[in-house]
């Protein structure tokens, strides 16, 4: 019996919505993520005004994308930038970083 295919999704920069967005479709196992990003972190902007009052250490508003989905083998985390996007093609461009 063959395997059935994958959705492949594209999610264009891991902010607060990138994640989220991500994080749900990570959980369902017929479904192959790509997580595009210009950094390897998110940070937590809310807060940077207490680190830059010594209040906060860096550390605690920023987490790594890839250690966030370490457990989940249907995200691949991409440093890139993406440059275009064509919706009618599904088909996105990149630059590495």
């Amino acid at each position: 019996m063959p395997l059935p295919a994958l959705t492949r999704w594209v999610v264009v920069g891991a902010g607060f919505a990138g994640l989220g967005c991500a994080k749900e479709l990570a959980k369902h196992d017929d479904v192959q993520v790509t997580l595009v990003d210009r950094h390897n972190y998110h940070q937590f902007l809310p807060l940077l005004y207490q680190v830059a009052t010594s209040q906060l250490a860096p550390s605690d508003v920023a987490i790594a994308i890839r250690k966030e989905f370490r457990k989940h083998p249907n995200v691949n985390v991409k440093m890139a930038e993406v440059v275009s996007a064509d919706p009618q093609r599904e088909q996105a461009g990149a630059h590495a970083l």
